[in-house]
Order: C-alpha cells, then structure tokens, then sequence
C-alpha cells in the first residue's frame, strides 16, 4: 500500500503546491529510501529463514533411506514422489532462495549508497540555508 495517490506524487517529490523547498524535497527522498532499505532488510530475513528450514530439511533427509515413500504436498493433496526428486526440488529451492538473498544484497547495497548519497546533500543544503 503505497497511501493514494497524494502519496505517491510526495513519493515522487511532486507536491500539488509545485516546486517546494528542496531541503524537503531531499528529505522526502530519504524517507523513501528508509523504507525502501527497510522493506529489502525484511524481505532478506524471510529469505534466510527460509533457506534455513530447507538446510535443515536437506540434513534430515539425508539421514532417510533412499527406497523410503515421500509425499509432497500439492494444493490439498499430497502426491508419492520419489527421494531423489524430492532432494533436487529442496535443493533447486534453497538454490533459488540463495540467489534472491544475494541480488537483496546488492539492492540492500545501492539503496544504502543512495541514502549516503541524499545524507550528503541534506547537509549541503541545510549548510547553504544556515550559512548563507
């Protein structure tokens, strides 16, 4: 939920009074990049939680034989699915968990250096208003 349309314009840094005061203007875009970062930290944790249970899982498959009934669960049902293909799909998981977790890390990364960024320019300006 993005809070309608007044904020998303604020979001974008336009305002309905047109052109506004840029110190607001640079802390408006460091609250978006607040949450942003925020919203990121919490998807990564989801995904590393994730990735857990499915090394845990793995690791206690691993200790059951290989001839062993295993049934996945699909929508409602469950279907008997052989061993091997129910350790490639926790493993195509965890794969594809761990992949996610990296590109969030270099989205974490840039959404950080735009932060420092916009940090830096706040106190430019409010320098140039107090000193000038």
């Amino acid at each position: 939920y993005t809070g309608g349309p007044e904020n998303q314009r604020m979001a974008e840094g336009k305002t309905s009074s047109g052109d506004a005061d840029p110190l607001i203007e640079i802390q408006r875009k460091k609250v978006v990049l607040s949450r942003q970062l925020i919203q990121i930290k919490g998807q990564m944790q989801m995904k590393q939680r994730a990735a857990k249970g499915t090394e845990l899982t793995i690791a206690e498959i691993k200790t059951i034989p290989e001839d062993t009934q295993t049934y996945r669960a699909v929508g409602r049902m469950f279907l008997l699915t052989p061993m091997p293909e129910v350790r490639k799909g926790l493993k195509d998981f965890l794969d594809e968990t761990l992949s996610d977790i990296e590109q969030l890390k270099a989205k974490e990364k840039y959404v950080e250096k735009q932060a420092k960024s916009v940090e830096s320019e706040l106190k430019q300006v409010e320098a140039e208003s107090t000193g000038g």
